[in-house]
């Protein structure tokens, strides 16, 4: 079997490749590590360019000088850690027929130290990922899953559209700022997007953008022509009009981008998915960050796998008199499951009819009596979750900083490390007997919204608690 391993760089790839089974992996890196300087490159590195993908072909069809065996590789190993750079490499094994496999990234560290390789080096990290996958070869779920259409677009065009979204703000900032100077009357003013083009007219006007509407709309002219400035000279600068226009583009791919996801997370090979998730109202987004992570339910032999994937599961983190929690698997997922519970489940007025929706609504008015009524029972968990979140930023600290073992640095944040504990186990300790405590550094409106955040999740929890035998019933897994 011929195995490499990859480990991608911004615009190149390291390789490694093992040809039997490893033995010490420190032992084989220190025979085998490969030396090169500015005037004499790696002849393992890749680059992103065509004489070099040409080379790589080579290498991968056991072409290469430097290829152990003259045969073609089984499996070219890479970490999706910067996806866009890896699937270069990709492609390119894809095009010789050459099987591609991906590793997580904690998989890729564990072997790493594990194995005592050296920490900071693109060979040993290249290393770790062909041994790990020599190691599980048989074992197609110790790989991560790279889904086939309609999925591998839905998830595409889901986060180019959260990526439309995100540089909207600056721009509509940039533009609001010049109207103070330029048009005071519209610097403030609602704008909203039409559901018919997803455009808004007061930019639309700014910038004279094309709008495909039998309709027009003369209000911001109308407007403008009344503006108080004009009396003074002063017009739509060629800046404020040129943003506008940047911005009804972003506006316009950001609209195309929703009505092809919408689209897709509806085609009918969904169709099982969606009868389940309309009885709990899911809208588009949460719909496609459900699929693109669970999609097909097949790869999940239980319950709490799922969890884990929509971003609900808990690990347990502990190193001598450490212990924390921190959440796992998507965190985007997360952040939509609890957007969703916020609109649909809080609110009475807008929670599902169906029996879940009402079971769910239920389960949140009584878990916010409860708390409301214990006031120590709110304060222990929400000092947990404060806690646990301090104690797992120091103990990164504290892990970045293990090569020095016994720096005065490192020293210091053992230190602190231990005091943070010990505040912690003091202040729960008092709020369970009772005692007034009050969570440190934050104000009231802060703990409010962490106390209604800790419902929410558990509402949440149990949400997929019931999802999860509700898609498997609906034969989504066949």
């Amino acid at each position: 079997m011929r195995i490499i391993g990859g480990d991608v760089c911004k615009s190149s790839l390291v390789c490694w490749e093992l040809v039997e089974k490893p033995g010490k992996l420190k032992q084989i890196f220190s025979s085998e590590k490969r030396k090169f300087s500015k005037t004499k490159p790696d002849p393992l590195t890749f680059h992103a360019n065509k004489l070099s993908l040409a080379d790589f072909e080579t290498y991968l069809l056991g072409q290469h000088d430097l290829a152990k065996t003259k045969v073609k590789a089984d499996c070219l190993v890479l970490e999706p850690t910067g996806i866009h750079y890896a699937k270069v490499w990709a492609i390119v094994a894809n095009y010789v027929d050459v099987e591609v496999r991906w590793v997580g990234h904690q998989e890729s560290v564990f072997t790493r130290r594990s194995e005592r390789l050296p920490n900071k080096n693109d060979q040993a990290d290249a290393l770790a990922l062909a041994a790990y996958t020599w190691s599980h070869w048989q074992q197609l779920e110790y790989f991560l899953d790279f889904q086939s259409y309609p999925v591998a677009e839905i998830r595409n065009v889901y986060y180019q559209m959260n990526s439309l979204i995100r540089v909207q703000s600056p721009l509509i900032n940039r533009i609001r700022q010049q109207l103070t100077e330029e048009f005071p009357e519209a610097a403030n003013a609602d704008s909203h997007p039409s559901v018919k083009d997803g455009l808004e007219p007061l930019f639309v006007w700014l910038a004279s953008y094309p709008r495909l509407l039998v309709r027009k709309n003369n209000y911001w002219k109308n407007k403008y022509a009344k503006s108080c400035l004009l009396k003074y000279g002063v017009e739509i600068s060629e800046f404020t009009k040129n943003f506008s226009w940047l911005l009804c583009v972003v506006h316009q791919l950001e609209f195309d981008c929703r009505s092809r996801l919408i689209e897709l997370v509806n085609s009918q090979v969904f169709k099982s998915y969606n009868l389940v998730f309309d009885e709990f109202n899911f809208n588009y987004k949460l719909r496609a960050i459900i699929l693109i992570q669970i999609y097909p339910l097949t790869r999940f032999s239980g319950k709490a796998a799922f969890k884990r994937r929509l971003g609900m599961g808990r690990e347990q983190h502990q190193s001598g008199d450490m212990q924390y929690f921190r959440n796992s698997g998507s965190s985007e997922a997360r952040s939509q499951l609890l957007l969703w519970c916020r609109q649909c489940i809080v609110n009475p007025k807008f929670r599902p009819a169906s029996p879940i929706g009402k079971e769910l609504g239920k389960k949140y008015d009584e878990l916010l009596n409860k708390y409301s009524s214990d006031g120590s029972l709110g304060k222990v968990q929400a000092l947990t979750k404060y806690f646990d979140k301090q104690i797992e930023a120091i103990a990164k600290t504290e892990n970045s900083m293990s090569e020095t073992p016994n720096s005065p640095a490192l020293l210091q944040i053992k230190a602190v490390k231990l005091a943070t504990i010990q505040s912690k186990e003091a202040l729960i300790l008092a709020a369970e007997s009772g005692v007034n405590v009050e969570l440190p550094g934050l104000d009231t409106s802060e703990k409010a919204k962490g106390f209604k955040t800790l419902i929410a999740f558990k509402v949440i929890s149990l949400a997929l608690r019931r999802l999860w035998p509700m898609l498997k019933k609906a034969n989504c897994s066949d």
